[in-house]
């Protein structure tokens, strides 16, 4: 007999979207899922919605919170949830028919603890609803430095550390590796606040390269919006994450960590320079920043000790840096 899985979808004015997406997920192939609604404060009629979807399914539950952010709802979602596996989709986004289906199907034949895909980025207005249905279109991990197939987390965790890779929600999950994990309630960037906890905790990966997940890119989401000093608090997860891997004597993840949290720092000082906001608040991440220094060194030799020496003297040259050596390592890899 086929597994739960629970679908955790948090909401919060989102009665443009929020029909297609429960829409996307009762067209699963796969059957034997729970939809867990998280309604955190919507002043819009996304409420509504949510109890006639309820009213509509069975397998459709709905929790009511107060307004305490994406993170509070998260770990709403993962407490109320019963599935013997967790996956995760926003409200604005949608996923390919086969999403469960594929990765249930891989994460039992590799017996192994995630499995993740890859997805699309879809300009909104320019939605393509025919694609949930189609050939999913593939991609090819090359740039990451992986391939299809199954790693140990480790690996994984170390080619997609620095990439856009470390999202929460192209990926099933086994329930317990939730098991003492909360979300940070009141901060973005809360999955880069646990995602290196939930992949120690996991032992092998199941990697695939069908594009099953659909992100919508809206100007008026919370990372759509232009550069604000909240986004200062990335930092604070990357600084969170080398202080893990040195607890838990990770030294591989702990340099790949070093070298992002460095490129993270400079590329937030050059813009948030650039915007003229809140100097005292990027003054006290360049204080923070500082702190690391001895822990750069140690930790990451010559080459990071010097990449972080660059960053602290000359952002902008280091961001400049960066930019180039990623633009060279995606031609050398094309």
């Amino acid at each position: 007999m086929s597994d739960l899985i629970s679908i955790i979808m948090p909401v919060q004015n989102m009665e443009k979207y929020l029909a297609r997406s429960i829409d996307s997920v009762l067209a699963q192939t796969y059957k034997n899922f729970e939809i867990v609604l998280i309604n955190y404060g919507s002043a819009d009629s996304s409420k509504a919605i949510c109890d006639e979807y309820v009213a509509s399914d069975s397998r459709i539950k709905l929790v009511d919170k107060d307004d305490k952010g994406l993170s509070d709802a998260r770990n709403a979602g993962v407490a109320h949830a019963s599935g013997e596996y967790i996956t995760f989709v926003d409200s604005d986004d949608y996923i390919h028919e086969l999403f469960l289906e594929k990765m249930y199907t891989r994460i039992k034949s590799d017996n192994s603890d995630i499995c993740m895909c890859t997805y699309h980025f879809v300009d909104e207005g320019e939605e393509d609803y025919s694609a949930m249905k189609s050939t999913p279109d593939t991609y090819d991990y090359h740039i990451e430095g992986l391939s299809e197939g199954l790693h140990t987390s480790d690996t994984v965790m170390k080619h997609i550390s620095n990439t856009r890779m470390t999202v929460l929600w192209n990926k099933l999950y086994r329930r317990e590796l939730f098991d003492g994990v909360s979300f940070p309630v009141g901060l973005l960037h809360e999955d880069e606040f646990v995602i290196h906890r939930i992949f120690a905790a996991a032992d092998d990966v199941s990697v695939i390269s069908d594009r099953l997940y659909f992100y919508l890119q809206r100007s008026s989401s919370i990372m759509g919006r232009s550069y604000s000093v909240r986004r200062l608090e990335l930092l604070d997860a990357y600084a969170d994450r080398v202080d893990f891997y040195i607890d838990n004597e990770k030294f591989d993840l702990l340099k790949c960590t070093c070298l992002g949290y460095i490129r993270r720092y400079a590329e937030a000082h050059v813009l948030l320079t650039k915007s003229k906001v809140n100097i005292h608040r990027l003054n006290e991440s360049k204080k923070k920043f500082i702190e690391y220094r001895k822990t750069m060194f140690r930790y990451g030799g010559a080459y990071i000790g010097v990449r972080f020496l660059f960053a602290v003297i000359s952002p902008r040259l280091n961001h400049a840096f960066s930019k180039r050596v990623q633009r060279l390592r995606n031609r050398d890899n094309s």
